[in-house]
């Protein structure tokens, strides 16, 4: 309820629709099939305002939050784990507790309802590197690590 007071709208990708079918009963709420891993960023691009990643366990590399930033949408998303280390809450996106569903709700509230927020957030949004800049990264760190001319081992 307090969602739609917001006007906010959601779309809920890859879950269970059948569990879920009760909740969806507006027309405020759209159950999504799984998307194919291809088709996530620029789906995101095009038709979103902002990524919710409600994650309850410790995910070292979350992927959904890199395919978010790279269409350049911010994330709210689960206080832990890799999410917790991607996401700079107030900069990029806004940290929740992973289990209290009042403070998702507020999280999402306050996007769709504070002056100007969303937009902040879009602006402090930065490109995920890509693999060839993590490789350039790794050959500085070693180049740094291993003395010039040292022999290999």
């Amino acid at each position: 309820r307090e969602l739609a007071a917001a006007g906010a709208r959601l779309a809920l990708v890859g879950l269970e629709p059948e569990r879920l079918r009760a909740l969806a009963s507006g027309s405020r709420i759209r159950l999504l099939p799984p998307i194919p891993s291809t088709e996530v960023q620029p789906l995101l691009a095009a038709q979103y305002d902002a990524l919710m990643a409600p994650s309850q366990w410790l995910e070292t590399g979350p992927l959904v939050v890199l395919e978010a930033f790279a269409a350049g949408l911010p994330v709210i998303g689960s206080n832990l784990g890799g999410i917790a280390e991607l996401v700079t809450s107030g900069t990029d996106g806004l940290l929740v507790e992973p289990a209290d569903t009042g403070a998702w709700t507020a999280a999402m509230v306050r996007l769709a309802s504070e002056p100007g927020l969303l937009e902040r957030l879009r602006e402090g949004v930065r490109p995920p590197k890509t693999m060839a800049d993590v490789a350039i990264e790794m050959e500085g760190l070693y180049q740094r690590l291993a003395p010039a001319g040292a022999a290999a081992h």
